[in-house]
């Protein structure tokens, strides 16, 4: 039986927690994806940067053209397992395949071909699962408040995926002199180990609340919701500048920390710094969605971001015990973009189910995750760029002043200016907690009306 808002079943806080465990390695794997494994191409495999950019940057255009597509098929999928469900028991298997390959198995010299397919089925595969989780967390609780709870929790799960990896990635460059090699070996082994755990933890103890089967949707269909759907475009945008000053950010991380601040061991542990605060900021964002409003708050984070960058200008090098705080207060926004984002999104479907009468969850969070990867594609961009000015991203190179200037301004300017505009670009945004509650109200009586229907008279 399908159940309506009004007949929605009580979900516990355990049983949230079961749910939002595979964000941990799911949400983890983009982390090494911007940070690490571009490094590890060009550095460990030999791989020159201009291909380096081109695989990484291809495999995002790749996905910009699947992800909306494999939301639409998980959306009409129907199984007596469940939807969402269903996918992540299925993609669970070849994803740690592919984790095995990228991390561990290739090898120095490993032709460009090789690389390139190996990262392109990478990111295929994890999308397919994670479209698939992030459609179900804004169908487990399906509210204005029920969803950032859920969806705080899976960005509270991530979060805490990253520290370990982090922390692991630091251990192992710092205490056994492993460099970027070994933090890359060490994160794809903890990967193996925290994919099927979680994936399991899921499957067995969260149920799937039933819900009607979705009408095929076209290619042209998909884009035609997306152009008549104004606020998932004040969505999107910011999204996608969020992603852009992220991709940028997180792709020049080790370079800025290590040749600019000349933290040539202590960059990991910056980051795992960077990230831990950004567990800790989650409830603060939470809170503030709460107090006012889901686009208010992402509003804050975006500047407090732009005004925590602008003072990277003025950290002083080879000084750990002043950037270690600084990384501390700097990370505390970073989660709150990702939850709100996604908590945003979560309400635009209950908009467009309204105007078209389907339930496009894996669309429209295929799109989401289309605009953050489109915006995270730009690290690799980067990396061009640098190869341009004579940047040589080589363990102890010795890089010109003009090379530094270049990845000092691509790596603090652009963060500021893109998080500017995202602030700005959710000015007056309608889809605030009173009309997401208009919404749910038409949405439960349609679907009282039209059991009524199906049931008849003589039933009634």
């Amino acid at each position: 039986m399908t159940q309506t808002p009004s007949t929605e079943r009580k979900v516990s806080n355990w049983e949230i927690a079961a749910f939002a465990a595979p964000a941990a390695p799911l949400l983890a794997l983009s982390l090494p994806t911007i940070i690490f494994l571009p490094p590890y191409f060009a550095s460990h495999l030999g791989i020159p940067l201009a291909a380096v950019s081109a695989i990484f940057l291809g495999a995002r255009v790749f996905d910009l053209l699947i992800d909306p597509m494999v939301g639409g098929i998980q959306d009409r999928t129907e199984t007596r397992f469940g939807r969402r469900r269903l996918w992540i028991a299925l993609t669970c298997p070849p994803l740690m395949v592919m984790v095995w390959f990228v991390f561990l198995g290739l090898w120095p010299g490993v032709d460009f071909m090789i690389a390139a397919v190996a990262i392109f089925l990478l990111y295929f595969v994890s999308a397919a699962m994670l479209i698939a989780h992030l459609g179900w967390a804004g169908e487990l609780i399906p509210t204005y408040h029920g969803r950032t709870h859920v969806l705080g929790m899976v960005q509270t799960a991530s979060m805490i995926g990253q520290v370990i990896m982090l922390l692991i990635a630091g251990v192992v460059a710092q205490g056994t002199d492993g460099g970027n090699t070994g933090a890359v070996h060490a994160m794809g082994w903890t990967l193996l180990l925290l994919l099927p755990a979680t994936t399991l933890a899921t499957i067995l103890f969260v149920r799937e609340t039933p819900r009607p089967p979705q009408p095929h949707l076209t290619l042209g269909d998909s884009l035609r919701a997306l152009m008549q759907n104004k606020t998932a475009q004040r969505v999107l945008i910011p999204d996608l500048l969020l992603g852009v000053a992220q991709g940028v950010s997180g792709g020049l991380f080790l370079f800025y920390f290590q040749f600019v601040l000349g933290f040539e061991r202590e960059s990991q542990t910056l980051l795992a710094i960077y990230f831990i605060a950004g567990l800790a900021g989650v409830p603060l964002w939470w809170w503030a969605a709460r107090r006012l409003g889901k686009h208010r708050a992402l509003q804050a984070a975006m500047i407090y971001t732009a005004v925590t960058t602008a003072i990277l200008l003025v950290l002083p090098p080879h000084n750990f015990p002043i950037a270690a705080p600084f990384m501390a207060v700097a990370g505390l926004a970073q989660g709150g973009g990702v939850l709100l984002t996604r908590a945003l999104m979560a309400d635009v479907v209950d908009e467009d189910e309204l105007a078209c009468g389907a339930r496009r969850s894996g669309l429209y969070f295929g799109l989401l995750l289309t605009t953050s990867k489109l915006g995270i594609a730009s690290g690799p961009i980067t990396y061009a760029v640098l190869g341009l000015v004579g940047f040589s991203a080589v363990e102890g190179a010795q890089n010109s002043p003009a090379a530094l200037a270049t990845l000092s301004g691509l790596f603090i300017g652009v963060p500021i200016l893109l998080c500017l505009l995202a602030a700005l670009s959710l000015r007056k945004y309608p889809l605030d907690e009173a009309r997401q509650r208009q919404l749910a109200a038409a949405i439960d009586a349609r679907h009282a009306a039209n059991s009524e229907n199906t049931l008849g008279p003589s039933t009634k």
